[in-house]
């Protein structure tokens, strides 16, 4: 199972990811470190204008392929070292740059595998059985819906998502529950690498409890704080949450409940409300999270529901969104995630042509039939935990 894995993953190693340009990004930023500079305060729509720009990008086709050149970087501290550490590595060849950061996310997911992966005893093998969700599946076939995902394959391995890495840490930090300082370490550094961990926080609280949960969580923000210390800046928290937010306010992709509150606005207002619809669902998901997190009674199915949540009331779901939510769903009896690790895959039908249009019949289908598979879990299998 490990080795197998491991396998799929290696057969990407020298590929340029053919779905995603977000790697140009990584590369930017990573060629802006080890030249001395901020990535958090330069905008590269004005820095291509500075007399440094030839010097330390050194590729002008770099800057023709971001797809968000008008926005400061969004990638927390962590993943900002891996893309230097890239860099540094490549020698400001683009294709080399390209192969040391998905060694980062290899290395992370050979975590991620040996963890899930059962190490039976003699008498147990042959016989494994038990499975991580507590039911009578076999536990190869549990690790088999991560291990051999197409979804968590192509995206993280192949399209460099650095969601691998989250994953790797989050499963690292419950490794090390028992270990508090440690364990918030590690999920400090999970948040080092993409800021989403966070929406857990309140439900890693219920579960510890109020004092054990507080000092988690107040360990975790300082970590967190600790990584941003060398990017240090007055502008910095101003820029950063900036991009964040105009992040939620400007951009829709494969969406859900979000695209029924816009074509509402639509006939209401007659335009498109995602300024005020983006602010109004954030509060409804917090609150959804809040309430969520306190009323759940079991770890990992709270994890599911809160990141189920925030995903449904998103303006943007791109594919590799829902890795995690993968990771997570082999710890419960819910499988509606690795469903949609499948259909979502027909949001990249508004690729097939220049014009970038969505194609709503298709993004119906994908959340009728992943709407359909939760509720006949629910249903079927009423939770017991």
């Amino acid at each position: 199972m490990f080795f197998l894995g491991i396998f799929f993953r290696l057969l990407l190693l020298f590929s340029v990811p053919a779905l995603s340009d977000d790697f140009y990004r990584f590369v930017w930023d990573g060629r802006l470190l080890i030249g001395g500079l901020n990535p958090y305060t330069i905008l590269p729509s004005e820095f291509i204008h500075s007399l440094d720009y030839q010097q330390v990008i050194n590729n002008s086709s770099i800057y023709q392929h971001l797809n968000s050149p008008n926005y400061y970087t969004v990638y927390p501290p962590l993943n900002q070292l891996i893309f230097g550490v890239s860099a540094w590595l490549s020698q400001g060849n683009l294709f080399a740059n390209v192969v040391w950061l998905r060694f980062f996310i290899l290395v992370a997911e050979m975590g991620t595998l040996f963890y899930l992966t059962p190490n039976p005893s003699p008498q147990e093998r042959g016989v494994l059985t038990t499975s991580l969700s507590g039911s009578s599946t076999s536990r190869r076939v549990e690790v088999g819906l991560y291990a051999f995902n197409p979804l968590i394959i192509i995206e993280l391995t192949g399209n460099l998502h650095f969601e691998g890495v989250v994953i790797s840490f989050l499963f690292l930090a419950y490794k090390f529950r028992t270990k508090l300082t440690v364990s918030a370490t590690v999920f400090a550094c999970a948040v080092g690498v993409k800021m989403l961990p966070l929406i857990f926080i309140p439900l890693i609280i219920r579960h510890l409890g109020l004092k054990k949960g507080i000092f988690y969580a107040t360990l975790v923000g300082i970590f967190t704080l600790l990584f941003f210390v060398p990017f240090l800046d007055k502008l910095l928290i101003e820029k950063l949450f900036s991009s964040v937010n105009l992040y939620f306010q400007k951009f829709e992709f494969n969406a859900s409940i979000y695209y029924i509150v816009r074509e509402v606005g639509f006939q209401l207002k007659g335009y498109n409300i995602i300024g005020t619809a983006g602010k109004v669902m954030a509060i409804l998901t917090f609150s959804g999270i809040l309430l969520i997190s306190f009323r759940s009674k079991n770890l990992f199915t709270g994890a599911l529901g809160v990141l189920t949540l925030y995903l449904t009331m998103t303006t943007t779901v791109h594919p590799w969104y829902v890795s995690t939510l993968v990771a997570i769903s082999i710890f419960t009896r819910f499988r509606y995630p690795i469903v949609w690790s499948y259909f979502i895959f027909l949001s990249y039908s508004m690729y097939q042509t220049n014009l970038y249009q969505e194609n709503l019949w298709l993004v119906f289908v994908e959340y009728a039939v992943v709407l359909g598979v939760l509720i006949r879990e629910i249903k079927h299998k009423p939770e017991q935990n």
